[in-house]
């Protein structure tokens, strides 16, 4: 009990990174399927954006309200960039292991890439956005 205690906020950021995790994936998957024969390989690109707008709007409001309890116009600020950092890493990463490395789903390779910024992402929301 005492390691939930200590853990208590990364254990709600595990739910809360998650749950959007998940939904951005769905998101993102569905977006390919959509896109894949109007924008080929781009389409990847172009889901990565779709998704991850809509399903930081999900994950900035969770975290600010039930894990880290904070709010302000500021951290919405600074979890935009960082969002749209880590959008943009993770497209590209996807976008290049896709077509240059390995020619498998995407979603796949999306899985790998985002569970590896993932860990980056918390540190940088609790030390620089969510200030503890």
């Amino acid at each position: 009990m005492n390691f939930v205690r200590k853990n208590k906020t990364f254990i709600k950021y595990l739910f809360s990174a998650g749950s959007s995790f998940f939904l951005d994936l769905l998101l993102f998957s569905i977006f390919v399927l959509l896109l894949n024969n109007i924008f080929d390989y781009y389409s990847i690109i172009i889901s990565t954006i779709l998704a991850r707008i809509l399903s930081s709007l999900y994950n900035f409001l969770i975290n600010s309200k039930y894990v880290f309890k904070k709010f302000s116009k500021t951290m919405i600020f600074k979890y935009y960039i960082l969002m749209i950092f880590q959008m943009f890493v993770s497209a590209l990463l996807v976008y290049f292991i896709n077509k240059y490395l390995i020619d498998v789903f995407a979603t796949f390779i999306k899985f790998i890439v985002d569970l590896f910024l993932f860990f980056i992402n918390y540190f940088i929301q609790k030390k620089f956005i969510f200030i503890d």
